[in-house]
């Protein structure tokens, strides 16, 4: 694996790219990190020295991470579900012959089917088809879940992300998917029966990024389901946000955050991260580095005083960020500088 701390600048060197806060040298090596901290605590916007490592695992384009026992499963642009453990050990659960277009990955929590059952959503042998809910059992072998019914905008096409309900909220024992085809969320219960839980196609459609849960001790919306979105329709760049979906399904008329290109990840660091433990965090996609000449302006913030701040820069096209085992870990296609030549990228505080 490749590592840098405290490093001021973005550089690439053997086929893979190392993070660090954009501070510049002169600056940070004035700083102590008990400066920082005091700066912390008045809110100025500064980018917070971090270490970050980019696994080398034996997959070529990231797509969804999620936990697992052991690390983490994720889906591969390029075909297959792997295993991963964040030293960067990669076991091939799936392989592309048997699932050519995953998306979001699952693990079953106890109560619900098999226990560590992990699931993935799937538009089959066909990228532009109707996603469905795949089960993939020890074997490697794939089997269909759940058939996702039309909704929406039309068939369930453009899989995005598939997510437990968080315990001890009203949306638990189920596992929710969303296409952005037709804008939707399914809701599907352990039988493998699938129901629209809702639609946000009307008055505005929603791209549809990301799932994730608000913690119970959350100011703004308190074990409620968050969802990231971005306008399906053109104008400003920063059209993406993060809504607020209730337990009836609805979509909340007041966003959780605003001001993002498209957030494609979020979630709250652990009480044991630093001095940033209980804080949330959001990744932005930002706009596809093949359309801005190789540019990575793919982000991670931090919301303080309501407010997203920057946090680490330089990712390329961030598609999922999860905290697993205590560290922020990011699937990001495009990591080593074109789609393709993708990467996991593992964040830890330095505070």
């Amino acid at each position: 694996m490749s590592s840098s701390r405290n490093n001021p600048r973005n550089s690439r060197f053997g086929g893979a790219i190392v993070l660090a806060a954009i501070l510049t040298a002169a600056a940070f090596q004035a700083r102590s990190l008990s400066a920082l901290a005091a700066e912390k605590k008045k809110g100025i916007d500064v980018e917070i020295p971090y270490e970050a490592t980019v696994l080398k695992t034996s997959l070529v384009s990231p797509l969804y991470v999620n936990e697992a026992s052991g690390g983490m499963v994720v889906s591969d642009g390029a075909g297959g579900v792997y295993a991963v453990t964040l030293a960067g050990k990669s076991t091939e659960l799936v392989g592309k012959s048997k699932l050519k277009h995953p998306a979001g990955v699952a693990v079953a929590p106890g109560g619900f089917g098999s226990a560590g059952q992990v699931y993935v959503l799937s538009s089959g042998d066909d990228p532009g088809g109707p996603c469905e809910v795949d089960a993939i059992d020890k074997s490697g072998s794939v089997s269909t879940f759940a058939k996702l019914p039309d909704a929406g905008g039309g068939k369930p096409t453009e899989c995005r992300d598939l997510q437990f309900g968080a315990k001890g909220t009203p949306y638990a024992g189920k596992v929710y998917a969303a296409t952005s085809g037709n804008s939707t969320i399914y809701a599907i219960d352990a039988a493998g029966k699938a129901a629209v839980f809702g639609s946000y196609d009307k008055p505005n459609a929603w791209d549809l990024t990301t799932i994730g849960f608000a913690t119970g001790n959350d100011s703004k919306a308190p074990n409620m389901m968050l969802v990231g979105l971005r306008l399906k329709t053109g104008g400003a760049s920063k059209l993406g946000r993060i809504g607020i979906v209730g337990p009836d399904g609805k979509l909340k008329d007041d966003p959780y955050l605003v001001g993002f290109v498209r957030p494609s990840g979020f979630g709250t660091s652990p009480p044991n991260w630093g001095s940033y433990g209980g804080v949330f965090f959001i990744a932005d996609y930002g706009k596809p580095a093949s359309d801005e000449g190789g540019i990575s302006d793919g982000a991670i913030y931090r919301v303080y005083k309501d407010v997203p701040r920057p946090y680490a820069s330089n990712l390329a096209d961030p598609t999922s960020m999860k905290f697993i085992d205590g560290k922020m870990v990011i699937a990001d296609p495009s990591i080593k500088g074109k789609a393709g030549e993708g990467g996991i990228v593992v964040i830890s505080s330095l505070l």
